[in-house]
């Protein structure tokens, strides 16, 4: 019974935030995508929903959180997707009900241009539309690499987009694949506030062709950039960080990989930067004394948890999430059923 009172209440408290926000398109729609038996959803697997959403009204997906996954996702539409996040159960105050939104492979192709991504957890992200947000996902691939922007093969497709942002995910690959691989002829590819930690620390987490912004993020194994000024990064774990005709500005490492000088920090091992303990996020926040903090460019802190658009535990969406719900078995129509909700905002 409490099931189906917790996914009510969820979604009629996210259609009034909604409301009050202002919906894009005035005819645009909220559906629900939930495959959990018996819940009230509009459909039970992602492509399906995908498919009857309009073209130009920028309709919104909300997935529930579900043991069974959605299946894959072949975006061609602008659609705005909101899962639940993911560690729901590892932090504290995320969500009630605490099963993330997983699809299998996620590829946003170009005619998708302008759709926001943020909340899933997937295997692998194939971002070739221009004016995409992939904001706070969980990415973690066993055997692709893990977020790719752009591609140039003819068997895919030669894609280069633009105006792409990636911002506060939780990536991590396997073995010899990239967590992140951006191509080449790509333009304002923004990428902040993220993990990206490679399986094998010999590979490259992140591999780049095309320029970026690249701050404030937390790295596991290789850095290559073309063209890219890093600043505000923390490696914990890597051999080198290399490409062509980079910079690096207050950078810190567990080695050497990052040159001296312009503000960058050699030789702090993760024990030294980070509380190393906790959920698999929540790990990377700065400890008290911890040499990056404050030490960033303009003063910030550096790694994932700094700047100006800090990383928010759990990959929560930028909506009110439920994180507490209780209700009796049964109610009265004399003292009616009280319903006791505590939600949290997670801008």
């Amino acid at each position: 019974m409490k099931k189906p009172l917790l996914t009510t209440c969820f979604a009629a408290l996210l259609t009034g935030i909604m409301l009050l926000a202002g919906t894009p398109a005035a005819q645009a729609k909220i559906w629900r995508v939930d495959n959990n038996g018996g819940s009230p959803g509009n459909f039970t697997s992602a492509q399906a929903a995908h498919d009857a959403a309009a073209v130009v009204n920028n309709d919104t997906l909300y997935f529930n959180g579900s043991g069974t996954g959605y299946g894959d996702l072949t975006m061609t539409k602008r659609l705005y997707i909101f899962g639940p996040g993911y560690f729901l159960t590892q932090n504290p105050q995320t969500q009630a009900a605490p099963d993330h939104a997983f699809v299998n492979e996620l590829r946003v192709m170009p005619a998708a241009a302008g759709s926001i991504i943020t909340g899933m957890t997937m295997n692998r992200a194939r971002l070739f539309a221009s004016n995409t947000l992939f904001k706070r996902n969980y990415v973690i691939s066993g055997n692709f690499h893990s977020v790719v922007i752009g591609d140039n093969n003819v068997f895919v497709g030669i894609y280069a987009p633009a105006n792409v942002l990636c911002i506060q995910n939780y990536v991590t690959s396997a073995g010899s694949y990239r967590a992140l691989w951006v191509f080449g002829g790509c333009s304002n590819i923004i990428v902040t506030n993220n993990l990206f930690y490679s399986g094998d620390v010999s590979w490259d987490a992140v591999f780049a062709s095309s320029s970026m912004i690249f701050s404030n993020n937390v790295l596991y194994g290789n850095v290559t950039t073309t063209s890219t000024d890093l600043t505000n990064n923390y490696l914990y774990g890597g051999n080198t960080v290399g490409g062509s005709s980079n910079s690096y500005h207050n950078n810190i490492c567990n080695g050497t990989q990052f040159p001296t000088g312009n503000g960058n920090i050699q030789n702090e091992s993760i024990a030294n930067v980070c509380v190393n303990t906790g959920s698999p996020d929540a790990a990377f926040m700065l400890k008290t004394g911890s040499p990056a903090i404050g030490t960033g460019v303009g003063g910030v802190d550096m790694g994932m948890f700094g700047g100006a658009d800090p990383y928010v535990l759990s990959g929560l969406p930028a909506i009110p999430a439920i994180w507490s719900i209780s209700a009796p078995s049964s109610g009265s129509g004399a003292s009616g059923l009280n319903v006791n909700i505590k939600a949290k905002s997670h801008n």
